[in-house]
């Protein structure tokens, strides 16, 4: 997580690849790519862990406490994990962070 206080908003790009957040005095651009065959029920919890938000059903977001945001990346990795053994794609994330070692 880069922001150091709340994140006061963000804003998705009009092809959803990046979301911009910002917080105070810093804004931050995330890239949302991601492997295609990342499984579909997991890709909210992928972009949860990516930028320490989460979205509710209106649309609003606001940032994850350091506990909660823990909790998710560590059942984000179980399942990254279990995913980069099959994935077809070099662009995953979870290898790029792991394959060097």
């Amino acid at each position: 997580m880069d922001h150091d206080g709340y994140v006061h908003d963000a804003a998705f790009s009009t092809d959803a690849s990046r979301i911009l957040t910002w917080s105070g005095n810093t804004a931050h651009l995330w890239d949302l790519s991601v492997d295609y065959d990342f499984p579909l029920e997991h890709l909210s919890l992928q972009v949860e862990v990516m930028t320490g938000t989460t979205m509710n059903d209106h649309g609003a977001v606001s940032a994850l406490s350091a506990q909660e945001w823990k909790r998710k990346k560590q059942l984000y990795d179980r399942i990254a994990k279990n995913h980069a053994a099959k994935c077809r794609y070099k662009a995953n994330r979870y290898l790029e962070k792991h394959d060097a070692h």
